[in-house]
């Protein structure tokens, strides 16, 4: 297998044009750099692969906004006494079109990015000394990648999978846009069904054709798509899709296969000394977003890490509704920190900064980890998913290396609050509920507007952005939020 060193491409979606990067390609004159051009020789189907992992650190998606959103709507954060105005539409649950999510744009980036490569393996590409094998492990890359992009859009701009049935009579609720060829075009909108069917292909593919540990090399080789990355997206697709059978079968494929573990109590908590996200990557990490200013999606300080830190911006504070959750001696409750000025206000320490100066303009932020995969099969299990395990034997697995009792007899109810512990400030609990259908209730909470949220309701679907209604013909905008175009 070839190898490839870790070096993130400023990569046009449409047109490839290696400009950010000239001090590592050897570029052709900048006006003849075409896509053909670019995806004619192997190299160049290697660097456009490099150029599809770049959007998932931009401030729109995993490099801030993303993770920041689904907290502070799902109600593990809240706005800080030091916020300067940032965010608080999210808080307050006030989306507009005008005002909604920059992820549409940066989503549909990555999924052409990984289009140009995709296409071109499928329509035959061949090169004098390129094995198949390694044509296949591109494609299979880019395959994550464009099913990971067509999952966060549903996830953020769609009602819940578990909803399809009730917001229309026929079950063809809408989903996305799936696009599978980079072109100019106006797409309707496919049904939910058809947009997680689409997901599902695409990360099967990409379990066959990953290997197990990434060959890309690198400070960080839990950047890099691999097998078991592929296996636990597949887990957490199947447990939005309520296909309890599937999610535990390929939660138990990580939890048997994959060569980590959970972190101890001890590890757990180092979390703001280069322990679980430091340049180890950690022994829990199974895919990870790497953090580095020279990626050309780094946002300078409208990172994570610099928004979440009262050291930073410090304008996403905790909120008590999650650090309350925690009983005595559980480690968990030690990764929040206060200050002098705001003893009674708190903010997470999962994004410190890196390592070892603590530089909060860079972190790696974890998308998959061993943890997750307990817990959805714990939530399976009490599904009715026949795992061979108990709902208990997952959740004490995690808590027992957290410093947190035993539980016995464990209810749906647990599953989730050991979620909500576990996961929080990691992008999860607003889609949590969503899939759940639970609704919202926020009882530390300064808002003026929507401290709760039942569900069912428009809201839990962002809106479409106005500029794509305006652009597309096709494009129809969520119910709640006005005429469509």
């Amino acid at each position: 297998m070839k190898t490839r060193n870790i070096i993130f491409l400023g990569l046009l979606a449409m047109v490839l044009s290696f400009t950010s990067c000239e001090d590592f390609l050897l570029q052709e004159p900048r006006l003849s750099q075409t896509n053909e051009l670019t995806l004619s020789t192997y190299d160049g189907l290697q660097k456009a692969t490099l150029g599809a992992y770049t959007p998932l650190y931009s401030a729109n998606w995993y490099g801030r906004n993303f993770v920041v959103a689904a907290d502070l709507k799902g109600g593990n954060a809240k706005i800080s006494p030091l916020n300067s105005g940032r965010f608080r539409t999210e808080y307050l649950w006030n989306n507009t079109p005008t005002a909604s999510h920059g992820l549409w744009t940066t989503a549909y980036n990555l999924i052409s990015r990984a289009n140009n490569v995709i296409n071109v393996i499928e329509d035959g590409f061949e090169e004098t000394g390129v094995e198949q094998e390694d044509l296949d492990h591109l494609a299979a890359e880019c395959k994550f990648l464009r099913a990971l992009g067509h999952f966060d859009l549903v996830r953020l701009f769609c009602q819940p999978y578990s909803y399809k049935d009730e917001v229309q009579a026929d079950g063809n609720a809408y989903g996305i846009p799936v696009i599978l060829v980079s072109e100019i075009g106006i797409p309707a909108r496919n049904t939910i069904e058809e947009t997680y069917d689409q997901i599902v292909l695409d990360l099967l593919d990409a379990e066959a054709g990953l290997p197990e540990t990434s060959s890309n090399g690198g400070t960080d080789p839990k950047g890099w798509a691999t097998k078991y990355a592929a296996q636990a997206l597949l887990a957490r697709v199947y447990l939005y899709m309520e296909d309890w059978g599937k999610a535990a079968e390929y939660a138990t494929k990580v939890i048997d296969n994959f060569p980590g573990r959970l972190y101890t109590a001890a590890e757990y908590t180092t979390w703001d000394n280069g322990g679980a996200w430091g340049t180890d990557a950690g022994v829990e990490v199974i895919f990870e977003v790497f953090g580095a200013e020279g990626n050309s999606s780094h946002a300078n300080w409208d990172v994570i890490s610099y928004i979440m830190n009262p050291g930073g911006y410090g304008d996403v504070g905790a909120s008590l509704d999650v650090k309350d959750l925690y009983e005595a001696g559980d480690v968990r409750d030690n990764l929040f920190i206060n200050t002098a000025d705001f003893p009674n206000s708190f903010w997470t320490l999962k994004y410190p900064g890196k390592a070892p100066d603590g530089n909060l303009r860079e972190d790696n932020i974890v998308v998959l980890r061993l943890a997750e995969m307990h817990l959805i099969r714990a939530e399976a299990t009490l599904k009715g998913a026949t795992t061979g395990v108990t709902a208990d034997t997952d959740l004490n697995a995690i808590r027992s290396q957290r410093g947190a009792s035993d539980i016995s007899g464990a209810t749906l109810t647990d599953v989730y609050q050991e979620r909500r512990r576990e996961l929080c400030f990691e992008g999860h609990e607003l889609f949590d509920l969503a899939r759940t259908q639970r609704g919202l209730t926020r009882n530390d909470f300064d808002g003026a507007v929507n401290q709760n949220i039942e569900f069912p309701n428009y809201m839990w679907a962002m809106p479409i952005p106005q500029n794509e209604i305006d652009a597309n013909e096709n494009m129809v905008q969520n119910p709640g939020y006005g005429e469509s175009n």
